[in-house]
């Protein structure tokens, strides 16, 4: 018995073998590293880097890098790296959009870099042709804070964003001036003014700058929210069966008015009045039993509220309700 026990305790061990079905091997993960994923203006001999992939045995890494994102078009295809790191020995063609990934190879499988493949462009001297998208030319009510976006320049190192009023044509004083942008898009975190024209353009930065084909384009912003606000609160919106002298209410939200009025009509477009009443200093009116509404079991009522400055000046309007009365 002892002896059958210290045999089972032998086996228990005994490292498993890697050749054994049962025993799964490590998957290995890893990720590129560089060029980085939309990486621009990479250099036409760069170095590709990546994680090691970690597992029960080590691998070698296959690079590919291809003109399509399917990888049916290899220009490089280099096998049995045994480093993280790779430098091709032929310069890759400029301004040019590329796909890469690599392969950690094992007797047990391979692994594909996880996320991959990645996609990045070369270098060149002159960047390719490309347009500016968004704002479009002559849009009205754009944001304040926008994001501006265009279509990539082959070969671009970078790009500058510019804008300015559309008196300074040539951008020389810009109230915007964004270099070193990787991307084909910003947004601005400092506001342009509101109810503003603006012009913009976007230069791709190499050694040769070349500027969007369809710059400067043109835009205004939006006008500013208006801070006063009317709600009504009382009678809501589609009641029925309200009293005929019925208590209307509302609060108001920004500059304290100087009085309000109350308009009631049978028309929701308000051109004649049941009630036009004014120089309301509350929040609320009250209908007079002596001149109470008709009823309107079927025909409704529309009611709306005004506030009013000092100088009679409307500063907010409330939205439209109606009701039917008894």
């Amino acid at each position: 018995m002892l002896r059958a026990a210290a045999w089972v305790a032998a086996l228990l061990l005994v490292p498993a073998c890697k050749n054994d079905p049962t025993v799964g091997p490590a998957k290995g993960d890893f990720s590129l590293l560089d060029p980085s994923n939309g990486a621009i203006g990479v250099p036409t001999t760069p170095t590709f880097d990546w994680e090691d992939s970690f597992s029960v045995e080590t691998p070698t890494y296959t690079i590919q890098v291809a003109l399509d994102q399917g990888f049916s078009n290899l220009v490089i295809n280099q096998s049995g790296l045994t480093t993280t790191s790779f430098t091709p020995g032929t310069a890759l063609t400029g301004g040019t959009q590329y796909w890469w990934q690599v392969l950690a190879v094992r007797s047990t499988g391979t692994v594909v870099s996880t996320g991959a493949p990645w996609q990045f462009t070369t270098f060149s001297a002159t960047p390719g042709p490309f347009t500016l998208t968004a704002p479009a030319n002559l849009s009205t009510n754009v944001s304040t804070s926008p994001t501006f976006s265009w279509s990539s320049s082959a070969g671009a190192a970078s790009y500058t964003l510019q804008v300015t009023l559309p008196t300074d044509t040539t951008f020389t004083s810009p109230v915007v001036n964004q270099t070193g942008l990787t991307t084909t898009s910003f947004a601005l975190a400092s506001p342009l003014n509101t109810s503003t024209a603006y012009i913009w353009q976007v230069i791709a930065v190499s050694t040769t700058n070349v500027t969007a084909s369809n710059a400067p384009l043109s835009f205004t912003t939006a006008a500013a929210a208006s801070t006063n606000s009317v709600t009504l609160t009382s009678p809501l919106n589609m009641a029925t069966g309200v009293s005929l002298t019925p208590t209307f209410t509302w609060t108001f939200a920004g500059t304290t008015p100087s009085s309000y009025v109350l308009q009631i009509s049978t028309s929701s477009t308000f051109n004649s009045f049941v009630l036009n009443q004014g120089s309301i200093s509350t929040t609320s009116f009250t209908v007079s039993p002596t001149a109470p509404l008709a009823s309107s079991p079927t025909n409704p009522y529309f009611w709306r509220v005004e506030s009013l400055d000092s100088s009679n000046t409307v500063l907010a309007t409330s939205p439209v309700f109606s009701f039917t009365t008894n």
